[in-house]
């Protein structure tokens, strides 16, 4: 096959999983490493992310993630001193994109004595490990083995992490256009104002444990594609933990932080990035779930929303929170990550509600899940206010 029939078949998304094979029959070593990494971005970057991430290194792109694979492998000839800081992307991808994370305060010693472990372990011999940093492709997770392995441990001048990898199926729910439905088909969904279809696909879970050099939190960061349900990434967490344990030698990640007292911290903070999603209790026993993602407007500042605040007799009591920061990262390229906490009514109404997740998406690297996680150390070790403030 040559290179030129190369890119004209990943216009089919079809073709993709053969990315690999028709780059080996056709070239060496550059190309063979560009289809590498373009197939692994694919897997795990949203587009919008993996966008960003090519602009800042200077890669030409395309129109979504099938136009852009063909792109990279017709130009792979040019791309060869790209090889490296898109390598250094992944991985940094790998460790800090589109996660799920449960944060767990541990002693100094303990915390140091884990990273040295970590650093002694022995990476055993896996299809994952072996790998590491791509990840397997559809047919060859067809054939990996059950269970979750150690792929890695990483260091860097922030901490040490261990990454853990594994085949996960799970059933994510998708959207699907009115055009997309056959027209003989089309008038029994004209009474639906959206349909959603269910689709059961395999992953090559990269899920880490991160041990800062400095700080008071490990932190369990599981992979968290949009759609995956809440039940498949807590017990991912719980297999994730396990492994660890079996590494350190002993029970660390048991009582994890409750995260709940962020939502109404970083709400009443103005200075604290732009809210795009609120969902809050009233004293007038109603429930209000306000969004504002497409212009970028601060909910705090939002005429209605502060108008109907000002109508109730006491502060309205948040129970959901998505927050959204501005960084610039390299080349003058926006990065937009985003932290999501997402309680519910009934929790908050609890005596002392509680939660042990958030989700943190759209980091283009380790600088801004760095950034994110710096702001949540910041409001847990804020001090509560007093009954009626704010």
């Amino acid at each position: 096959m040559t290179a030129i029939a190369i890119p004209l078949l990943l216009q089919d998304s079809r073709f993709l999983p053969n990315l690999l094979s028709c780059a080996k029959q056709a070239l060496g070593g550059v190309l063979v490493s560009i289809a590498r990494i373009a197939q692994s971005m694919r897997s795990r970057m949203p587009w919008p992310v993996g966008r960003r991430i090519l602009l800042e290194n200077e890669v030409s792109r395309g129109r979504g993630w099938d136009q852009t694979l063909g792109k990279l492998i017709h130009n792979a000839g040019r791309l060869e001193t790209k090889i490296e800081p898109l390598v250094d992307a992944l991985r940094e991808h790998i460790l800090c994109g589109e996660k799920i994370s449960t944060f767990y305060e541990v002693a100094p010693d303990a915390m140091e004595a884990s990273r040295n472990a970590l650093l002694s372990a022995t990476i055993p011999t896996s299809p994952f490990s072996e790998a590491y940093p791509y990840l397997l492709s559809e047919d060859e997770l067809l054939n990996a083995p059950a269970g979750i392995f150690l792929a890695a441990v990483e260091t860097n001048e922030d901490g040490v992490a261990a990454v853990f990898s594994s085949v996960r199926v799970v059933t994510v729910r998708e959207p699907i256009l009115p055009t997309d439905v056959p027209e003989a088909a089309a008038e029994i969904f004209d009474d639906y104002e959206e349909i959603v279809g269910l689709k059961t696909i395999r992953l090559h879970a990269c899920d880490t444990v991160w041990l800062p050099h400095d700080g008071k939190h490990i932190d369990v960061r599981i992979d968290y594609p949009v759609g995956t349900l809440h039940e498949v990434a807590v017990a991912a967490q719980a297999r994730v933990a396990d492994a660890f344990h079996e590494i350190v030698g002993v029970r660390l990640l048991a009582t994890p932080v409750n995260l709940f007292p962020l939502i109404d911290r970083i709400y009443k903070d103005p200075k604290e990035g732009t809210v795009v999603e609120l969902g809050f209790g009233t004293t007038t026993s109603s429930l209000k779930h306000e969004k504002m993602r497409r212009k970028m407007l601060d909910l705090r500042e939002e005429q209605y929303h502060k108008g109907g605040k000002a109508a109730l007799q006491t502060p309205i009591e948040p129970f959901r929170l998505s927050i959204v920061w501005k960084r610039l990262a390299g080349n003058g390229v926006i990065s937009n990550p985003e932290m999501s906490i997402n309680s519910s009514a009934r929790s908050a109404g609890a005596q002392l509600p509680c939660i042990e997740t958030v989700v943190i998406r759209k980091c283009m690297g380790q600088a801004d899940y760095e950034f994110v996680r710096s702001r949540i150390e910041h409001h847990l070790a804020a001090k509560p206010e007093t009954k009626g403030e704010g």
